[in-house]
């Protein structure tokens, strides 16, 4: 693939792009199943019952 001029010798922006979109997902997944873990460890307390 020819470069052109003005190109810079960095990266190209679609794979940063790419990157970034993949570290975010990793991220929130973690995030979201340490919560959900965090969530279900602990036992709710019962609701007292109304009569």
């Amino acid at each position: 693939m020819a470069s052109w001029p003005g190109d810079s010798a960095g990266p190209d922006p679609l794979v940063v792009l790419l990157a970034v979109i993949l570290l975010a997902r990793f991220l929130l997944w973690a995030c979201l199943g340490t919560y959900l873990d965090h969530r279900l460890a602990r036992p709710q307390p019962a609701k007292p019952k109304e009569d």
